[in-house]
């Protein structure tokens, strides 16, 4: 049965078709399969959601550091009845917005996951050497080809992985057209929230870390503050000294700084250095970085997989 959403929402759909072409991403696009037999378009054709495969996936493939053991993933039916089960669900049924923004960080997490099984080679010296920054697709920088240029049947849509994070989760629309933007409209969450960067992971070991739970609408808010502090305080991806004032961090704080200073989003800040020091555990420091000076010492990203050999 349809939900009350989903005329408008098919017809908005269709509208975005005809005005721009394509079906979701913002270049071209290769679509990745539907582990099991499931429409790619099937707006109408919804399923109840809930998270059990993605938490049972979770806790036998995923170690305490966040690494994926991708030999055993790559068949587990597991990981491909939540893939499917992620092609047949509408999220706009959810009408709690903390339910929709599990929703889409637990699909961003597993279809990053199944995008590698896909394209991961069987040969395991080449396994230790596949980086998500380094699959081609034609007309796309080699580097965008893994996050704008694969395409995943979701929510009754095809969506890339930058269009989860960017224009659903983060609600980033500008120089969107309209028509397009108002189909990502019902499918986003209603308040955006920065933290979601400590939540989304794209199978590199430079990403926060992994989490061996779902994420749940119920405790979201409690879990995006772990998943922050844990980057911030409890990672080598991030140092503060303050003897010389110097964060040391990860490159993911300065390609995202704009979103943990907008003030449109939930938990943000004037500053970035604001924002850290509600999340570091040392209130000297805390107090230090909401009134001195301090600068930013970027750490490269490692993009290296994240792959465990079990």
């Amino acid at each position: 049965m349809l939900n009350p959403h989903d005329n408008l929402r098919s017809a908005l759909t269709i509208l975005a078709f005809m005005a721009i072409g394509g079906s979701g991403s913002d270049a071209f696009g290769l679509d990745v399969p539907v582990p099991a037999a499931a429409s790619a378009n099937s707006i109408g054709q919804s399923a109840q959601y809930d998270t059990a495969l993605w938490t049972a996936f979770l806790a036998e493939h995923v170690n305490e550091d966040g690494l994926v053991n991708y030999a055993g993933a790559k068949n587990d039916p597991n990981l491909l009845g939540f893939v499917t089960l992620l092609s047949q669900t509408d999220p706009t049924s959810m009408n709690d917005s903390n339910a929709s923004k599990a929703y889409w960080i637990n699909a961003y997490n597993a279809l990053a996951i199944y995008a590698v099984c896909w394209k991961l080679p069987d040969d395991r010296s080449k396994q230790d050497t596949f980086s998500v920054i380094d699959q081609p697709i034609d007309g796309l920088p080699p580097n965008k080809g893994f996050f704008e240029g694969l395409e995943f049947a979701v929510a009754g849509q095809r969506y890339s992985l930058d269009e989860i994070e960017k224009r659903i989760l983060l609600r980033q629309w500008k120089g969107i057209h309209p028509r397009k933007s108002s189909v990502y409209l019902f499918d986003a969450p209603k308040d955006a929230d920065p933290r979601i960067h400590f939540a989304l992971v794209c199978c590199a070991r430079g990403c926060p870390r992994l989490q061996r739970e779902a994420y749940d609408a119920k405790r979201i808010d409690a879990q995006l503050e772990f998943a922050t502090k844990s980057f911030l305080t409890g990672s080598s991806r991030s140092k503060f000294n303050l003897r010389d004032h110097t964060w040391y961090v990860s490159e993911l704080m300065q390609w995202y700084e704009s979103d943990f200073v907008d003030s449109r989003y939930t938990k943000s800040e004037n500053s970035v250095f604001e924002f850290a020091a509600n999340y570091v555990r040392d209130d000297s420091l805390a107090d230090s970085l909401r009134s001195d000076q301090w600068q930013m010492s970027y750490t490269k990203y490692d993009w290296k997989l994240n792959i465990w050999h079990k």
